[in-house]
């Protein structure tokens, strides 16, 4: 059975999850039981207070791996999990700065991104959820001079300002000085547990990958924002934003503003379904299905960002 969802980052694209929209007929923040999906069970890792002013991203990346697999099938291509698949090389790969940063080889400390099922990431710190063979990578830690400490009583690794927290199933990092704060919360103290946080994790669906744009300020017509990365399977891809404002008019205001991109746009957007979000938490909601002759997926997040600059206008 596959690992919780997670989700991945890409350093330099935080300028495309500033505000967002939404889709069909959604009730968010409506009552009634509520099931933690697998991103609300990642974003349980990042604490609510540490998040203020940072963007926070998830990725499945073992749903990824498991799209690539089927897209070389359809393909006919016999090599199974390796090959040169594209489709989901921009939104697919973990984009963590312990993996991106210039400060830390992480394949020479044995970390290699396909161990890496679940990625949840808070600005310089990151949790992630796996494979991971503990005791080669604690030993070349000790080899490559990383002190062993001791933090709220686990036993860390630290030098040169990265903080790191091995074990066979999970890592948890801090970057650039972060100590492991933002991705050990007091319990209910997550963002797991933050109303706007769960009214876009229904909002959004079985996402793949979601990278939330930075809280706003009080009395912003966009509270939270999020891009998120939707597939029926590898070929049929799309976008989704998911934005929730400050009331019900700013919501219905918002909707109309995408409706019209869509319309002056045509065709670029055909297919996109706009739906103003109800109940406790107002919004909008946007689905874009990626052309059929896009090589890669994830132009919301690329690419085609009309749809985010027009709920910046509103």
């Amino acid at each position: 059975m596959r690992r919780a969802r997670e989700r991945f980052r890409i350093g330099g694209m935080a300028l495309v999850c500033l505000l967002s929209a939404l889709t069909t007929g959604c009730s968010s923040g409506s009552g009634g039981d509520y099931s933690p999906s697998a991103l609300l069970d990642a974003v349980g890792h990042i604490s609510a207070a540490e998040a203020k002013g940072a963007q926070v991203s998830y990725l499945d990346a073992a749903r990824v791996r498991s799209l690539e697999n089927d897209e070389k099938g359809e393909k006919g291509d016999s090599r199974g999990g390796k090959g040169d698949s594209q489709r989901f090389r921009t939104v697919g790969r973990a984009g963590s700065p312990l993996l991106t940063g210039y400060r830390f080889n992480a394949r020479a400390y044995g970390l290699d991104p396909a161990m890496i099922d679940v990625d949840v990431t808070n600005g310089y710190a990151g949790h992630w959820q796996g494979s991971f063979d503990a005791d080669r990578i604690t030993a070349k830690l000790k080899a490559g001079e990383f002190a062993r400490r001791t933090w709220r009583g686990e036993t860390v690794w630290t030098k040169d300002g990265i903080t790191l927290q091995v074990s066979k199933d999970k890592i948890s990092f801090g970057y650039a000085g972060k100590d492991l704060s933002s991705v050990r919360p007091a319990k209910g103290k997550s963002l797991a547990d933050d109303p706007d946080y769960r009214a876009l994790g229904d909002c959004l669906g079985d996402v793949y990958r979601v990278d939330f744009g930075v809280e706003k300020k009080p009395g912003d017509p966009v509270r939270l924002s999020a891009t998120g990365q939707l597939a029926k399977s590898a070929q049929q891809t799309s976008g989704v934003i998911c934005a929730l404002t400050d009331g019900k008019r700013t919501a219905e205001r918002a909707a109309d503003r995408l409706k019209s991109v869509i319309r002056q746009r045509a065709p670029r957007y055909d297919g996109a379904k706009v739906t103003v979000l109800t109940g406790d938490s107002p919004g909008v909601k946007v689905t874009v299905p990626d052309r059929p002759g896009d090589k890669r997926a994830g132009r919301l997040l690329v690419s085609d960002i009309d749809l985010q600059l027009a709920l910046a206008k509103l």
